[in-house]
Order: structure tokens, then sequence, then C-alpha cells
């Protein structure tokens, strides 16, 4: 049910509901993410002058404020002698599906054994930011000329300076999903961020196809470009992957990361070891 809010602050005598695992140290009441995926629990605390005896009672009435419209979330009549020093308002996880700010609050009245005026608590701030909930995690990439130690090198069949080809595992995409990648280059085998070389990131996006879909060996992706993005890559290096895939406006997944090994050293005359490739 939905009212119009209309407080008077003569009337601000309860204090401010809670929410679990939002601190009251957060002025902006930032709702986590696991709040925003399973609903949560508001806490009233009992207030002045309730119901204390028998044949007495007040009615409890918690509002959720957002987008200009106010709604009543709970109504019960509390029969005295109450109690509970405080009391559980489950917040069902459908108030938590809009972006913004909100803002909850109760009132109490006595109903027996004459009516009472309301009084209304405190306002607790929160704030719906979606966009931190966790993506579902899908498959890392698989780099499909690597060798079976997961180099690619020299003798590799598809030359690193003709692209990195990367293929996405099957996982049931459709057509017109869109893949967002994300290369870096790294100066160790092990893609350590601590060991990023600049200037090889790459960001791509490519829009998948019906063939892709049907596909039940997942789809490749246009092959990363030699420059920039690889030709700093020669001794005892790598270079990671990871994506993410937009269906429509939202995305639908986040992949783990994947890397391959890079070593574009080979001998030489004489044994020394020359860079392959162009220079």
């Amino acid at each position: 049910m939905t009212i119009s809010k209309g407080k008077s602050s003569n009337r601000l005598l309860a204090d401010r509901p809670t929410v679990d695992d939002v601190p009251d140290s957060d002025p902006d009441g930032n709702v986590p993410a696991k709040v925003l995926i399973n609903g949560g629990t508001a806490r009233v605390p009992r207030w002045p002058n309730y119901a204390d005896q028998l044949g007495k009672s007040d009615e409890l009435t918690v509002y959720w404020v957002q987008g200009g419209i106010t709604t009543t979330i709970y109504k019960q009549v509390k029969d005295g002698p109450i109690t509970e020093v405080e009391f559980e308002i489950p917040l069902d996880v459908s108030l938590f599906s809009n972006d913004g700010v909100a803002m909850l609050y109760y009132s109490v009245r006595a109903v027996k054994p004459f009516p009472g005026n309301k009084t209304e608590s405190e306002e607790k701030k929160l704030t719906i930011d979606r966009s931190i909930i966790p993506l579902p995690v899908l498959l890392p990439p698989k780099f499909p000329d690597a060798d079976i130690w997961g180099y690619l090198h020299c003798d590799t069949i598809r030359p690193i300076w003709d692209g990195i080809f990367v293929l996405i595992p099957f996982q049931g995409f459709k057509k017109g999903d869109i893949c967002e990648s994300v290369w870096k280059g790294y100066s160790v085998l092990s893609a350590d961020e601590e060991h990023y070389v600049d200037g090889t990131r790459g960001d791509f996006s490519y829009t998948l196809t019906e063939e892709d879909e049907k596909s039940i060996e997942g789809f490749e992706l246009p092959p990363i470009p030699f420059v920039p993005h690889s030709r700093p890559l020669i001794d005892k290096c790598s270079g990671s992957v990871v994506y993410k895939i937009k269906r429509g406006a939202e995305y639908i997944g986040e992949s783990k990361l994947g890397y391959v090994k890079i070593d574009r050293l080979k001998p030489g005359k004489f044994g020394v070891l020359v860079i392959c490739g162009p220079p």
C-alpha cells in the first residue's frame, strides 16, 4: 500500500531504525551486495511510552520511501505488555531492485485502551547501487595456439606477429551478445599485475554471430594485434585476457582470468639467442 508522507518535525521522537550489515557509521547507508541479492532485515527499537500493561496496544507501521513514493512494508498491532526491546522487519529483495536513495522510517501510535497520537521515527538513509553485485563467473578464455606447456613461441603455427587468438568456451551465449575483453602483457610468466608492461593493454568488443551461438566448441575472437599489444613481450613474458558478456543493456557474466606464456627468443648463429618476428 502506498501513502503520502506528511511528517511534522515535532513528531520525530523515536530513534531511527537500523538495517543489518549497513553500519550506522556510514551516513550514506550504502547497501552491501549480499543484501541487494538476498534482501535484508531492519530493526526497530522499542519506542518511548510503549504499551507496558495488559489492555494496552500499540500499532507499529514501517515505511519505505523511494522515488517520491512511500510504501507501507509492515503494519502490526503489538499487545501489551511489550517485552521485546526491538522488532525485526524483513526487507524483501524487491525493495532493492532500483538504484538510488531510499529512506526507511516507522511510526507508532496507541490503539488501546484509547487511540493516541502518532509518533514517527527519524529516517534511515539507504543508498542502493546494484553495480556492486558480483557477476556470475564465466569460464576462463583459452589460447588455442599455445603448446602443451602453455607457451606461444617462435614455432607457433599461427605466428604471434599475426595476432594472438583467443577462444571463448561454449557457455550458451546468444547471437547478438557482446563479448568485451581486456588483454594485458607482463614481463614475467605468471601474469602478475606488478609486472604489467605499459602500453600493452587492449580493450576489445565483439558481437556474436549465429554461427558463434551454434558452435559447441565456443567462438574465437578477432586476433589481438601484435603492435602494440604483444611486441614488447619477448623473454619469459605472458599475456592475460578477461572478458564480460553483455546481453542487451546488462552484463550477464564475467570470466576468470586466462593467461598464456610468451617467449620470442630462439637460437641463432653460434648459439646466440635472437628475437623472432618483426623487430
